[in-house]
């Protein structure tokens, strides 16, 4: 009896082993791009739930987790891929620069160091050329909303514009709220108090429109704007006024002038071979969901943000003053060269720079 106890013992033992041997050997880590068993994902925290074949895709930005596009846009989209693909392709969201800074963000989605993520155009100096019409003085008329459409309607008609694109997948592009000048100590109220000022840039346009003005144009990320204005560094920028909210700067803005004076363009791209990996059953549901209905509410996102920065910057003490149109045209004029300079541009690499500048314009009206 003894014996035969014992015998049983081993086997039992064995059994054992065996079981645990198995569950260690089921689970895989597949790194930032993987398979979704390796992470959760806000989308889709219940892993069990998910397909075996199930993606999960970093999704990386600049910006906290209170910034508009993330809450309102990003966020939202990860969880409706998710659930319109019954779970077989999510992304997961990496923010405040986690896997990379701002002047990083794009180089690092197309050699697939991220799968995915979102950033400003003007980080990346002559990459899109002619999707920068957009940038162009004074032709922000409307919303951000209203001016994301026309940047997707552009990217949609234009195939020397989509060619700007060929090295990525492009998920949707939008733009900001009209941009107003914010100063710090100095109010502007007309082109000559803007004279001497050093102001924050967004884009190699934007700058040139500075310039054109007698001011200083300085080049920097978003999020260096509080601590440059705090310090003196400058003088104030160029900014959406969504901006004083998305990056907090009520601190150190005493006042807001309204001149629609240009807006910028922001990317969401995915990486060629990332977006590859996914079935053509998926993509097709996922090719629904994005270009224009993500930029109108990328878009819709900035513009419920401003309305919310208003409000706080009202609050705050902080002065807006509205040029009047004659004041306006005066800013107009002096920044007329940036726009003959990219027409001229155009024009050297062959493209029909005016026709897509007319069909920005009337696209807006």
């Amino acid at each position: 009896m003894k014996k035969f106890t014992w015998k049983l013992s081993l086997a039992s033992l064995f059994v054992f082993l065996i079981v645990i041997v198995s569950a260690c050997g089921g689970s895989t880590d597949s790194g930032a791009s993987g398979e979704s068993g390796s992470s959760t994902n806000d989308a889709d925290s219940d892993a069990t739930a998910a397909p075996a074949d199930a993606l999960e895709f970093s999704m990386g930005h600049m910006n906290s987790t209170e910034h508009v596009q993330d809450s309102m846009a990003m966020r939202p989209f990860s969880e409706e891929v998710a659930e319109a693909t019954e779970g077989r392709v999510s992304f997961q969201l990496y923010p405040g620069g986690a896997l990379g800074g701002p002047a990083e963000t794009f180089d690092n989605i197309v050699t697939g160091i991220m799968d995915s993520g979102w950033g400003l155009q003007g980080y990346n100096t002559g990459k899109w050329e002619v999707h920068s019409v957009l940038q162009l003085p004074f032709l922000a008329e409307g919303n951000a909303a209203e001016l994301s459409v026309v940047a997707q309607q552009l990217y949609e008609e234009f195939p020397v514009i989509q060619a700007e694109y060929d090295d990525v997948k492009l998920m949707w592009v939008h733009a900001a709220d009209p941009y107003a000048i914010v100063t710090k100590g100095k109010q502007v109220k007309s082109i000559e108090d803007v004279r001497g000022l050093r102001l924050r840039t967004p884009s190699v346009e934007g700058g040139k429109m500075i310039e054109s003005w007698g001011a200083t144009p300085v080049s920097m990320p978003a999020p260096e704007i509080y601590d440059a204005m705090q310090k003196g560094v400058i003088d104030g920028g160029v900014l959406p006024v969504a901006a004083l909210a998305d990056f907090n700067l009520f601190d150190v803005v005493d006042y807001v002038t309204i001149g629609n004076f240009n807006t910028a363009l922001f990317y969401v791209v995915m990486n060629n071979s990332s977006w590859d990996r996914i079935s053509a059953e998926d993509q097709a549901i996922i090719e629904e969901m994005i270009g224009l209905p993500m930029a109108e509410r990328a878009g819709a996102a900035f513009d419920t943000q401003r309305e919310d920065a208003v409000e706080t910057a009202n609050e705050a003490g902080i002065e807006f003053f509205e040029l009047d149109e004659a004041e306006r045209e005066k800013f107009r004029e002096a920044a007329q060269g940036v726009t003959d300079e990219w027409l001229e541009k155009m024009e050297a690499k062959g493209v029909d720079g005016q026709a897509i500048l007319d069909r920005t314009i009337e696209l807006m009206q």
